[in-house]
């Protein structure tokens, strides 16, 4: 008997997605990988395909994603009678078979994880007996004691052994080494057959903490030629779920390649030329070289350049230039904070694929892989479709403000702490991200508040590279990926048009001049999860981490608006100078 219960889609790639726990109206699930999800359907973006290593990429379909409750041992908050409810019991109804009046069973609070990714439910009976000298063979009669004698804190909960009485205090049971379970190599929707080598000393956490779950996503544009829309689209969309077409793709000299375009042919409604010709539309979309690291850099150039050809209303990406900002002449607010920008798209339709790649756990040693089948064919993705405006910098201001001292200084600061907390997943710590991504948090505050978009529908994509290291890139893309196939109604596009977006720019330094907690904010050494932000913290700069790509770190708003090294320093002083209504 299967039971419903409702997961937003873009959750499964990210905070709800295979191995990750999610509570909902007091039950603990897990999301199993998709290599057991049974109703999907494709999404296509062979560039991407192609950089990540698989054949497809899987969205569920409204059927939904099959869960695994987690943790399977539960506790009665009135007879603090303990049970274990395996997958085969899921019939039945939550409730304590003791107590009357259907009393909930309550999930555990602790759970064991490893290094290497992997998490089981904590051996309480080994845990009840640990400290015991009587031999006990009765593993499932187990209570969860509560002693409000010793307070409210862990060493109040007592699980203990309902047959020998032997029992033990959760009291330090977080602690390195106070666990001395040995990892089974298991996640815990798998069975024992799929188990990997792993004999790790698992710890303890409680299920809703931090280091469970750290989920590595990846997500890309769709880009000209594959973004355009002609009538073959659709055909095409559906052709790629078909495994006859993709053998024929994967193996053009297939041995009976000329039955098997006759039958697919006659089965699509095709001729064989139409098909084959789709054939060599796939096959060239396949053929892209690179890696992950050629995303961006390949967004970029697209973006700079919009095309002059006529586009139709149903392609993926359409982007066009704004009109030169009209401004009162050189001195002005508005021209200083345009005078450093390259160039303005207004991108009126995007369609972004994002994809788990897989998660960590603990101390991420290990990613996960999103699927754990032998084969490891496909991954699981969502795409969305939205709008945005890009703001590109001028190569030449970037790199001279990146020359100044307190800049480098603060940047080297922020980069050896980093590296000192290993935090490998975060991306490389230079002046221009520091200062672009900053740029972006502010931007998506203020986005949210003149075009009405809450922020966490809002993302930023950091285009930022060192010039040696391949094309200069120093750019910042603010835009909506939560609308449903049709898009958005094009209120974030209007805020990059040249009579709002330096009103925009000016609201969003000037909010990040004043801080509720200033100056302990814009004086702050470090902040936030090992101090890997300076002058930024939940009243000026941070967002939802689900818009954000650095999971609310590398962040310092002095960057921008310090009168003395601030790359907006020059507007910002001109600003102080005019009366607010002169301004625009």
């Amino acid at each position: 008997m299967s039971f419903s219960r409702n997961v937003r889609r873009a959750q499964l790639i990210g905070p709800a997605g295979p191995g990750a726990i999610i509570d909902l109206i007091g039950e603990s699930f897990v999301a199993v990988d998709v290599s057991r999800w049974s109703r999907t359907l494709p999404v296509s973006m062979p560039r991407l395909t192609q950089r990540l290593g698989v054949r497809q990429l899987k969205t569920p379909t409204g059927f939904g994603v099959p869960y695994r409750r987690f943790p399977e041992w539960l506790f009665c908050g009135r007879c603090r009678r303990m049970i274990r409810r395996r997958p085969r019991d899921e019939s039945a109804k939550l409730t304590c078979a003791v107590c009357a009046g259907d009393r909930p069973l309550i999930p555990m609070r602790f759970i064991a994880i490893c290094s290497n990714g992997h998490m089981a439910d904590i051996d309480w009976w080994y845990w009840a007996h640990t400290n015991s000298t009587t031999k006990c063979e009765v593993r499932g009669k187990l209570r969860f004691d509560h002693r409000p004698e010793e307070g409210s804190g862990l060493s109040s909960l007592v699980v203990r052994c309902a047959e020998c009485g032997a029992g033990r205090s959760l009291d330090r049971i977080t602690s390195r080494g106070s666990l001395t379970q040995r990892c089974e190599g298991l996640q815990p929707w798998q069975q024992p057959l799929d188990a990997e080598a792993c004999d790790t000393l698992m710890v303890a956490t409680q299920r809703g903490a931090s280091n469970v779950y750290f989920p590595s996503v990846v997500s890309a544009l769709d880009l000209p030629p594959e973004s355009d829309w002609d009538a073959s689209s659709a055909t095409l969309a559906r052709l790629r779920d078909n495994h006859l077409f993709l053998a024929l793709v994967e193996d053009p000299t297939l041995p009976v390649r000329d039955m098997t375009l006759k039958f697919l042919a006659s089965r699509e409604g095709l001729t064989v030329p139409e098909l084959e010709r789709l054939l060599s539309t796939e096959s060239s979309a396949q053929a892209h070289t690179g890696t992950e690291e050629d995303i961006l850099p390949e967004e970029w150039v697209a973006l700079l350049h919009p095309r002059d050809t006529e586009f139709d209303p149903r392609d993926n990406f359409i982007t066009r230039p704004s009109r030169a900002p009209r401004g009162p002449g050189g001195g002005t607010v508005e021209t200083e904070l345009l005078s450093s920008l390259r160039q303005v798209i207004l991108v009126d339709r995007l369609r972004e694929v994002r994809v788990l790649k897989g998660f960590h756990r603990y101390t991420r040693e290990n990613m996960v892989s999103a699927n754990l089948a032998p084969d490891q064919t496909s991954l699981p993705a969502i795409e969305v479709f939205g709008e945005g405006f890009l703001l590109a910098f001028e190569e030449s201001a970037i790199t001279e403000w990146e020359r100044l001292r307190d800049v480098r200084e603060r940047c080297r600061t922020i980069e050896r702490r980093v590296e000192a907390a290993d935090a490998y997943w975060l991306p490389p710590v230079t002046p221009r991200f520091l200062l672009l991504h900053t740029l972006a948090h502010l931007l998506l505050r203020a986005t949210a508040f003149e075009a009405g978009y809450p922020t966490s529908s809002l993302g930023e994509r950091i285009y930022t590279t060192h010039p040696e290291q391949g094309p200069a890139m120093a750019g910042v893309l603010i835009y909506t990926a939560a609308g449903d196939s049709e898009g958005t109604l094009g209120g974030l596009v209007r805020m990059g048009e040249p009579e709002r977006l330096p009103a925009l720019l000016h609201s969003a330094l000037v909010d990040g001049q004043w801080c509720s907690l200033d100056p302990v904010c814009s004086e702050s050494p470090a902040q936030g999860p090992g101090g890997l932000s300076m002058a930024a913290c939940h009243a000026c700069a941070l967002v939802p981490e689900t818009s954000c790509q650095a999971t609310n770190r590398l962040l310092d708003r002095r960057l921008l608006i310090d009168p003395e090294f601030g790359f907006f320093r020059n507007a910002l002083t001109i600003a102080e100078d005019v009366p607010w209504r002169a301004r625009w």
